[in-house]
């Protein structure tokens, strides 16, 4: 993952957001969240009477098993996103309606291992002790939109306010590489089948194109 960049993002939008806010000391606050994007961090400032702005990061991971053809695969979904968000608080409620940009870095990395003597990648057969393990990374768009809508103003009349959030980021397509550590791994024709392969355990990943955000949040005024 490129943390870096993502470290740089999250600081860059909370400079920008900062020059944005007025001087009252009540227009900030700093919370923690926990859900389906992981466990986070965020900052939330007051630009209008009914509209704020969030800026925060999401980190978790999550271990799976699925099945593809003869091969058993142990799988973590390492997520990391960063998200700057607006919430119009449209009926001048806690209710608001939210849309951003996610700067996502979330992905599946997996290890297939077999237990048979022979495997079958692309209809053809292979010897298991030829093709190995198979290791594969599914990524998804760098950038995703996010919408959703929620309960609770950060920045509201309370110093400590829960919020909830409920939406999507629209991650995309996933993309998956498959490679191999057997003898057979830099073999031009097992090349064109291990691509093949690769093309069904991105279908594992199809999954999470549309991941769904369900978070609770804890937040303090200052």
């Amino acid at each position: 993952m490129k943390r870096p960049l993502l470290f740089i993002f999250i600081l860059t939008m909370i400079v920008f957001s900062a020059n944005r806010a007025s001087a009252d000391p009540f227009d900030m606050a700093l919370g923690g969240k926990a859900g389906t994007p992981g466990l986070g961090l965020e900052l939330t400032i007051r630009l209008l009477e009914s509209l704020n702005t969030r800026v925060g990061f999401n980190a978790f991971t999550y271990g799976y098993d699925f099945e593809v053809d003869d091969f058993n695969y142990d799988a973590d979904l390492n997520l990391f996103t960063a998200m700057l968000l607006a919430d119009w608080h449209a009926f001048g409620n806690d209710f608001r309606f939210t849309g951003g940009i996610v700067l996502n870095e979330n992905e599946i990395d997996a290890v297939g291992t077999t237990d048979q003597d022979l495997v079958v990648i692309n209809d053809n057969g292979y010897r298991a002790a030829d093709v190995g393990d198979l290791k594969t990374t599914i990524g998804f768009n760098s950038f995703a939109p996010y919408f959703g809508i929620g309960w609770g103003n950060a920045v509201g009349d309370n110093y400590f306010n829960f919020s909830l959030d409920l939406g999507v980021i629209l991650s995309g397509a996933p993309n998956a590489t498959l490679t191999a550590n057997g003898p057979l791994a830099s073999d031009p024709d097992f090349q064109r089948d291990l691509a093949a392969e690769a093309d069904e355990v991105e279908e594992e990943g199809e999954n999470f194109d549309i991941y769904p955000v369900l978070a609770l949040g804890f937040n303090f005024q200052f």
